[in-house]
């Protein structure tokens, strides 16, 4: 992702520092994970339901399924434990978002420089771009060779969490 930058960006990045609006920026984003986690919360209860919904009416729908099924408590033992297993690893992931979003809130400014070389790469869902600034490597959802063109020398200020770099700010300098 590329942040649209001012030269006031620019001149802030080169000190070291991020610009109030590139905070805000990046807060809003950090902001944008939170919830997009938290909006999954009803679709993971919904399909718990469905699925138990499912398992219940299959084994006690007939005299002999429901013998089975009242017959050995595994099944239900393990049908009660799917609900804590899936709430606790739906809590990790909240507790690793929230994390990930604290980390971009809180930004540590990096540069990457050296010659610029872009790649692509084709799949089903769609192209992904990469532009690598010497040895730093950015992924772009669209093309970014009219930002970043092939064999020029340039310096990228960004700031980065285990899944996102996000570029702040860049200068062409060769």
């Amino acid at each position: 992702m590329l942040y649209e930058f001012t030269e006031d960006d620019l001149r802030s990045n080169q000190r070291g520092s991020v610009t109030p609006a590139q905070q805000a920026w990046l807060e809003s984003f950090a902001r944008g994970l939170v919830a997009s986690h938290r909006g999954g919360w009803p679709v993971i209860i919904f399909f718990l339901l469905l699925g138990a919904g499912l398992i219940l009416a299959m084994n006690l729908s007939n005299e002999s399924t429901r013998r089975a099924f009242l017959a050995d408590p595994t099944i239900a033992i393990v049908l009660c434990a799917t609900f804590p297993v899936v709430l606790g690893i739906y809590g990790l992931s909240a507790i690793f978002t929230r994390r990930r979003a604290v980390k971009i809130s809180n930004p540590v400014l990096k540069t990457a420089e050296g010659i610029i070389r872009l790649d692509e790469e084709h799949s089903r869902v769609g192209t992904t771009y990469y532009v690598f600034v010497g040895r730093t490597k950015f992924k772009f959802g669209v093309d970014m060779s009219h930002y970043f063109p092939d064999g020029r020398t340039c310096r990228v200020y960004f700031t980065e969490t285990t899944i996102v770099r996000a570029v702040l700010s860049y200068e062409l300098t060769g």
